[in-house]
């Protein structure tokens, strides 16, 4: 599996220690695979609102922006006005 950048393995650690769920890669879909419910889900938003510290307002809210890590790691960027480093695979040294 490639590196993953920092924000991605952030969302990837959260999910994984903090909230105890098993994701076998950034790219898995979560809710296919019965990782993501509608409980899970409402926890998972919370839990970035605070660790990231923004909010995410419910109106405009679109499941699809959930499906994986990445796409989650992607929102909170464009919520937090994260750099695309952030994002991108860290580059080894």
């Amino acid at each position: 599996m490639s590196e993953v950048g920092a924000l991605p393995q952030r969302v990837l650690a959260l999910l994984s220690e903090d909230m105890q769920l098993t994701v076998s890669d950034v790219s898995t879909d979560l809710m296919d695979e019965g990782v993501l419910d509608s409980l899970v889900f409402v926890d998972l938003i919370a839990r970035l609102e605070e660790t990231f510290s923004f909010e995410i307002d419910l109106a405009d809210l679109e499941i699809d922006e959930f499906r994986s890590v990445e796409q989650i790691a992607r929102y909170v960027a464009s919520a937090t006005d994260v750099s695309a480093s952030e994002l991108e695979s860290a580059t080894p040294a």
